[in-house]
């Protein structure tokens, strides 16, 4: 060849000599491949709800007679108990971006519509529908001529008007993630609910990262959500997303033919089922720890809810005095999204070694 292929892998390579290596996982640390042992704020972007390698979750995976299935055509055991141990029908996924494009697409066969209501601060994932979504210009710019829409953007934690007449759906973060955990006034989701009811427009909850205990709450927004959009925590370690129907007759709208229009090779995936099966038995009774856990981090002055929390600071720094968090923000933050079974002497240490 002309060498060019070459060259490209050259600039390339020099990113991955920096890459950070985990070696090991298990609870709440984390060992590099350096040697270095980490105490993980992190939970691996909120993942590891119940810890790394946790020991229900790696019995359920081995105890599976089956690993993989026919996605949409044929489910495994495991993914039907799945589906019947969630609180409302449920069109499964496979990462948290799917959960939301499941949601929008729902909202544009209930309305006919185009048009999504979405937050400044919004972070909904990285393909192209929910791309237009989020609202992280360093994300869009490269793709902006192919982003669909419109998108009407509004002020997050304000209430936003009468919406515009073309608005099939509006999609909030209960507490913004990405955005640096970022709290909206009390009363902000009803608000919405109530001008999703008069628009005849659709109220989508992407509770991706504050869902499943994250906030101190199972299903945060579900009282007013039609469409509830949940992943991360869910597959314990595996990719694993759901779009929750708490709105009756959603569900029904994707029977469009003797296909599915939507799917993907793993869904529904049986390793990732059993270990939901787990996270949805153990997550109600650490609720109350989560509150407690929280409360220790606001008066460090970490701002936030639950375990979704944030402050300045740098990664880096945190990373040299032993801590695992990550950027959030403009990348003036740092934020924490640590296992709901970090310990108390985990976090006086973490917290400790963060201390200026």
């Amino acid at each position: 060849g002309d060498g060019r292929h070459d060259r490209a892998f050259d600039r390339r390579a020099p990113a991955a000599d920096h890459a950070m290596i985990w070696a090991s996982a298990e609870g709440c640390r984390v060992t590099l491949a350096d040697g270095r042992e980490l105490l993980d704020l992190t939970g691996g972007f909120g993942v590891a709800a119940l810890g790394h390698r946790n020991p229900r979750i790696l019995e359920a995976w081995r105890s599976q007679p089956v690993v993989h299935a026919l996605g949409d055509l044929a489910d495994a055991e495991v993914t039907v108990r799945l589906r019947d141990a969630l609180p409302w029908p449920a069109k499964l996924g496979v990462t948290g971006e799917d959960a939301v494009e499941i949601a929008l697409r729902t909202a544009r066969l209930a309305t006919g519509r185009n048009g999504i209501g979405a937050f400044e601060g919004a972070y909904h994932g990285t393909g192209l529908l929910a791309l237009a979504a989020t609202d992280f210009p360093r994300f869009k710019e490269p793709w902006r001529d192919w982003l669909p829409g419109p998108v009407h953007r509004f002020p997050f934690g304000e209430d936003p008007g009468e919406l515009p007449a073309d608005t099939a759906c509006v999609v909030v973060e209960p507490v913004q993630g990405r955005a640096g955990a970022r709290v909206p006034p009390d009363g902000f989701l009803t608000t919405l609910r109530a001008r999703c009811d008069e628009a005849n427009a659709l109220l989508v909850v992407d509770a991706i990262y504050t869902g499943l205990g994250r906030i101190g709450t199972l299903w945060p927004g579900a009282e007013v959500a039609d469409i509830l959009c949940v992943g991360k925590a869910l597959g314990g370690g595996l990719p694993l997303s759901a779009a929750l129907f708490p709105r009756d007759g959603l569900a029904t709208l994707w029977e469009l033919g003797p296909e599915d229009v939507y799917t993907h090779t793993h869904v529904g995936n049986p390793l990732a089922c059993a270990a939901a099966l787990v996270v949805l038995d153990e997550v109600p009774a650490l609720l109350p720890r989560v509150h407690e856990l929280g409360e220790r981090f606001s008066e460090a002055g970490w701002h936030g809810k639950g375990l979704l929390r944030a402050r300045e600071g740098s990664a880096d720094d945190a990373l040299a005095r032993g801590v695992l968090v990550v950027p959030a923000g403009d990348g003036s933050l740092i934020q924490a999204t640590p296992p709901l079974t970090l310990s108390d002497d985990e976090l006086s240490d973490a917290l400790n070694r963060l201390r200026d």
